[in-house]
């Protein structure tokens, strides 16, 4: 393999594994490019285990780098045996030599009995046929050249620009292109014109036909692998974040929990690494001047009035009841997937009555402390009883540094929601926000007293789909660092 032609294609890799969620700098690719050089291409195991070195630098990302070097680097072999059957059977012989022997001498007598079948006057007589002899291809075809064809095959695929493929759907798509590119059409037409004169001729037609598609799907397969896997696992999670949550299937459940863990990550990325400027408050000048005395009144050391600032805290406080359980389920998570750049967090849920739940996340794993959550507080919505029993259980804990999340649709079955309980959490808090699953056009229908709890809320927003949740918890980490 050439230098140039390595470059390419170890870029292309790179670009591979970015679809397979390995972080891979711009600085990174310049080192693996380096490292490639002074190693050289001609041995896999040692490029493989060498790039390992400067694209892998987690267990994760050495397991994921290594299946995605196996798969992009594996060796592409056809099955010619296959190919020669013509229906994906293998050869009836019992050794090695015999198949290939076998294969030869049906090859050979395949080639002879096409030709001579197209010597007939006949045949010569139509343009197409009288010209399918003459065709590269078809010659590569039945002599079984595999450089020529793989030239071919490759120049073609240049032609149809395989390489843009980005949807698993449009695999067909780009096949017919390529088949095109290569010429199939005229392999068709004289399908069709042997179809009834020539039985014969039809048949190693059709088998020739077939080779040549099995060798253009494959084709097409390793460039969706190379180019279009990466957007393909983008464009379902992307649909995904859009889905409202409570239509989120059981078996879409590990997708989910994997693009929260993304999403997660992405945001303690975007908010954990930010320095917190000292706050050091106003210069403290008697302190500043006694400390002087022993330096003959030149103030060497000076000393500040210190900010005393308050720990920042979220309470979420979310409603089980059967309408809104699905959301709380993933708020939760959500809120327990990024403790590492949020603010401790106590939770608390009811339907009617209303109990915290802090330590059951500490105590078991996130989905079945939710479990828990949703078996031991479901029921029916009592709003009132809700903000009563959460005003007796932490509002002396509230201050100027908590954020108060409430998830809930704000449907009280056309009972009193007490919303001057709900003022009194928001004159001690810092920020309230509420998030509501339904749309805001039905805010206020039926028995949904949305509209009024706006006016007590310092952020009121529709929030059902994974991708809203994120912006809203993006917006908020912005807001306690400063931003």
């Amino acid at each position: 393999m050439t230098t140039t032609a390595g470059s390419n294609q170890l870029l292309a890799f790179i670009k591979f594994l970015r679809g397979k969620d390995v972080p891979v700098s711009p600085a990174d690719t310049l080192d693996a490019v380096h490292a490639a050089g002074l190693l050289g291409y001609d041995d896999r195991t040692v490029l493989r285990d060498g790039l390992a070195a400067v694209l892998a630098k987690s267990t994760f990302e050495e397991s994921t780098y290594r299946e995605a070097f196996d798969l992009f680097f594996a060796p592409q072999q056809l099955d010619t045996q296959t190919l020669e059957s013509g229906n994906g059977e293998q050869p009836a012989s019992t050794s090695e030599n015999g198949a290939d022997q076998d294969k030869t001498t049906t090859a050979n007598d395949s080639a002879q009995s096409l030709e001579e079948l197209l010597q007939n006057p006949t045949a010569q007589e139509d343009p197409t046929l009288a010209g399918l002899m003459n065709s590269a291809l078809m010659n590569a075809l039945q002599s079984g050249d595999e450089s020529t064809l793989a030239m071919a095959i490759e120049a073609a695929a240049e032609t149809a620009k395989v390489d843009e493929i980005r949807l698993f759907t449009q695999r067909g798509q780009f096949t017919r292109r390529l088949l095109d590119a290569l010429g199939e059409t005229a392999l068709r037409d004289a399908a069709i014109e042997f179809e009834k004169s020539q039985p014969r001729a039809f048949e190693e037609i059709q088998r020739l036909r077939e080779n040549l598609r099995y060798r253009a799907r494959d084709r097409v397969e390793r460039a969706y692998l190379v180019h279009a896997a990466g957007d393909t696992e983008d464009f379902l999670d992307d649909a995904l974040s859009e889905v409202r949550l409570a239509n989120i299937s059981p078996h879409q459940m590990a997708r989910m929990r994997k693009l929260m863990d993304r999403m997660a990550r992405k945001l303690a990325s975007r908010h954990g690494r930010r320095r917190q400027r000292k706050r050091r408050g106003q210069l403290n000048v008697p302190m500043t001047l006694r400390a002087s005395v022993a330096t003959d009144g030149i103030p060497f050391n000076t000393h500040w009035r210190q900010v005393q600032r308050k720990r920042p805290q979220i309470m979420a406080i979310c409603d089980v009841s059967g309408s809104v359980a699905a959301y709380a389920k993933f708020l939760l998570m959500f809120l327990y997937a990024l403790q590492d750049v949020l603010p401790r967090t106590r939770s608390f849920a009811f339907s009617s009555s209303l109990g915290e739940v802090t330590d059951w996340f500490s105590e078991f794993p996130v989905e079945e402390a939710v479990s828990r959550v949703n078996r031991v507080y479901g029921g029916a919505t009592d709003y009132a009883r809700a903000f009563t029993d959460f005003n007796e259980l932490a509002l002396q804990d509230i201050n100027r540094a908590t954020t108060v999340i409430i998830l809930g649709d704000a449907r009280n079955n056309n009972s009193d929601p007490r919303l001057d309980l709900l003022a009194e959490i928001k004159a001690k808090c810092q920020r309230l926000i509420w998030l509501n699953p339904e749309p805001r056009l039905a805010w206020g229908t039926g028995d949904s007293a949305m509209l009024k709890v706006t006016q007590h809320c310092h952020i009121a927003t529709e929030c059902n789909n994974l991708k809203q949740l994120e912006r809203i918890i993006d917006t908020l980490l912005s807001a306690m660092h400063g931003n």
